[in-house]
């Protein structure tokens, strides 16, 4: 009679306590099998630890049979290669092997056990191996799928035998099955535990190695560098960089403070040090707060900055390098703060410094607006050396700095021909805003626009706006009156892929006499031309894909469609916008898909079967990702 040790598969409450309540019905069905139950051990899904248990009860001779009870849970063999191909794989380590052959222990399938989900069986030196599917998903009882199981193994045990009476048949370094007569050698006594290897032994190739051994080694060493790589750059992004920025924050922060007064009104003085300021960096031309949040930081203007050199992007207040950069002005405000709209940019990062604050104003993926939180951050404070002053927000929207995701709209404009165009300038902000936000504004008010990467198209911004707070007005804003803008103004591009239909771009002055515009406060009349004579001239970030006609309103009338290759996790691994008609690029390069314990993943190039879509002549927006092939590594050390 077999000694049974049963492995009850921890992989939900509700199996697990199944098979405890039916401990007396497996007996039994064990016992008419001719076997019987020593030891129940409950145990995780886990292919590490089931190996080690397994391993253990290998050097008992009271165990000859392992039952695996809810144990697989794919209709193919995908559950079982995963849980027990790191068991199989150290049993055969541990079979002592003729010269240049290796030991393959034979899996047999159970074949449908209910419902499409199959059972497997093998053995080795007279110990069997069964194991299961989950009872739940057969749609039979534990102990029912015991009995089945039991028989039809025992059928598959004998067929075999035939040829494999020891379940284990021996290959060449080809992969062929070399003379059967060894196949009948008992493997009792050769069934030892694999030996453990150094390092060196373990993962250097070395003279004497097979080709799958320098290949396996090859690839491990391989893989282990990059991780090193990998390792490093997750640190650096994760942990030293932001340890580095904070410090380098907080250092400014303690000097920028470091003057205090009685009070926060401006006329005590200003709130920041700028005489020690500006003798770190003379640069250094304004500090920028929202109150309750992280954004509180120098603001840099380096006068040698234009379109394709940004001095800041990539530097601290030190001059230092870094990925964070920092605050800094834009060129186009060519008088620096003194700008009628003081442009600043700073970047998104992912530990929620610089500039990343903005985004709680509309999350990513979000084109909708967060309206409870710019109620609970309606006010945004921009000290300069000439004074201390606070800007109330009026605006907050997502847009694009491409030409081709349709009609443009530059709001990197610092200067402004005449009121006029200004004030055009101001109501293309508040169209464009995610609120409705009750704050007037005239001919004679100065703005700040804040600006940061968003990702819901390519290449697009996440802007706010605000104005400055008039001498003598309240400071405060009444944002029970702010609402939801029901139709804000998007680029083309969102209702070509959310649908809807584009609100009618218009004029401030051609608004105002529609009725169209209640925060307006000034004298009226407003002489010059509207023309925004940025959005005419260039594109803000890059050169244009199409440059406008000379004189003309908009771009001419291109669709473009927004193509992008996705890594196996899903992140973004390229990003294009396609001109309709274009072929779809392929990108340079090969993703990568991690190996686990089993496989090793192969780039089997870019899945393009996608229904409806004509590669050579793109007419609607893509994502595409990438195929991989498993390789089993046991596969590779066979080659």
């Amino acid at each position: 009679m077999y000694q049974c040790e049963l492995f009850s598969i921890q992989k939900n409450t509700q199996d697990a306590q199944a098979v405890k309540a039916a401990e007396q019905d497996i007996s039994a069905a064990l016992s008419v099998a001719g076997a019987e139950l020593r030891h129940i051990t409950a145990i995780d899904a886990n292919p590490k630890k089931l190996e080690q248990a397994v391993s253990k009860l290998l050097q008992d001779d009271e165990r000859d049979m392992f039952v695996f009870a809810n144990a697989l849970d794919s209709t193919d063999d995908s559950s079982f290669r995963k849980l027990f191909y790191r068991m199989i794989h150290s049993i055969e380590s541990g079979i002592q092997c003729p010269q240049g052959l290796t030991a393959k222990l034979k899996v047999l399938s159970l074949g449908d056990m209910g419902s499409g989900f199959k059972g497997y069986c093998f053995s080795v030196g007279g110990k069997r191996f069964i194991a299961l599917p989950r009872a739940s998903l057969t749609g039979k009882s534990v102990a029912k799928l015991m009995r089945g199981s039991l028989r039809t193994a025992e059928d598959k045990f004998r067929q075999s035998s035939e040829k494999y009476p020891e379940g284990v048949a021996y290959r060449d370094k080809k992969g062929g099955e070399s003379d059967a007569s060894l196949n009948r050698e008992s493997v009792s006594d050769k069934l030892t535990p694999p030996k453990k290897q150094g390092f060196f032994k373990s993962f250097i190739p070395l003279k004497g190695d097979t080709k799958s051994q320098k290949l396996r080694k090859s690839v491990v060493l391989v893989a282990m560098v990059a991780f090193v790589v990998a390792l490093v750059y997750v640190l650096e992004f994760y942990i030293f960089g932001p340890m580095r920025n904070n410090a380098v924050t907080s250092e400014i922060q303690e000097i920028a403070y470091s003057k205090t007064s009685d009070s926060d009104s401006v006329e005590d003085g200003p709130t920041q040090d700028w005489d020690a300021l500006k003798e770190i960096n003379d640069e250094i031309v304004g500090w920028i707060t929202i109150p309750d949040t992280v954004i509180d930081y120098p603001v840099l203007f380096h006068e040698g900055d234009d379109r394709y050199n940004q001095y800041y992007i990539k530097r601290t207040y030190k001059k230092e390098s870094s990925e964070y950069g920092s605050i800094f002005v834009d060129y186009r405000s060519t008088d620096g703060v003194d700008s009628r709209n003081v442009i600043m940019h700073g970047h998104d990062m992912n530990d929620g410094s610089m500039f990343a604050g903005m985004l709680k104003y509309s999350p990513k993926g979000d084109l909708k607006g967060d309206l409870a939180y710019y109620q609970e951050h309606p006010i945004i404070i921009f000290n300069t050396p000439d004074g201390d002053a606070k800007y109330k927000i009026i605006s907050v929207f997502k847009t694009s700095t491409r030409y081709e995701h349709g009609e443009f709209f530059n709001y990197m404009q610092g200067d402004f021909n005449s009121d006029a165009e200004f004030m055009n300038f101001v109501y293309n902000m508040r169209v464009r805003s995610f609120f409705d936000i009750p704050v007037t504004c005239n001919e004679d008010d100065s703005i700040i626009t804040l600006s940061t990467c968003c990702y819901e198209f390519y290449q697009w911004r996440m802007v706010i706006v605000a104005r400055k707070v008039r001498p003598g007005e309240d400071e405060n804003v009444d944002v029970a009156l702010a609402s939801r803008n029901s139709a804000p103004l998007f680029p083309d591009v969102y209702y070509q892929r959310y649908g809807g239909t584009r609100p009618e771009p218009l004029t401030f002055k051609t608004a105002s006499a529609k009725g169209l515009v209640d925060w307006y406060d000034g004298k009226g009349d407003l002489e010059g031309s509207e023309d925004l004579t940025a959005t005419l001239a260039a594109n803000p970030t890059e050169p244009p894909t199409e440059k406008p006609k000379k004189g003309a309103t908009e771009p001419p009338n291109y669709t473009y469609y927004p193509v992008t290759y996705r890594n196996y996790d899903g992140t973004q691994y390229a990003a294009y916008n396609v001109k309709e008609g274009d072929p779809v690029p392929v990108p340079e390069g090969t993703p990568v898909m991690p190996e686990d314990d089993y496989y090793i993943y192969q780039f089997d190039g870019w899945n393009r079967d996608i229904p409806g879509v004509d590669f050579e002549h793109l007419n609607i927006g893509i994502e595409i990702y990438p195929k991989f092939t498993p390789i089993l590594k046991s596969d590779l050390e066979n080659q």
